[in-house]
């Protein structure tokens, strides 16, 4: 299937391809194309359990969360990887 590339698009291919990480356009468009696709399969998992997590707090079946506790875990981590020093 020829298709003739928007220049833009040509251009990025070809930075790909010069910087060694890709042999032709095919290759630099098949992992364009899975990135996508994990992408947007990532998306609606993320909606999915989101929207199952709306629903089981809606009919109160989810354990509400401790904020304290949420907290006190945040500042335990900053604490032990040295944020904000």
């Amino acid at each position: 299937m020829p298709f003739q590339l928007p220049p833009d698009l040509q251009t990025r291919i070809e930075l790909q391809l010069s910087n060694g990480s890709y042999q032709n356009e095919e290759e630099v468009l098949r992992e364009a194309l899975d990135a996508l696709e994990r992408d947007q399969t990532n998306s609606r998992r993320w909606h999915e359990r989101n929207e199952l997590a709306i629903e089981q707090s809606r009919q109160e079946m989810s354990k509400p969360i401790d904020d304290e506790a949420v907290l006190e875990r945040l500042r335990q981590r900053v604490a032990k990887e040295g944020i904000g020093d």
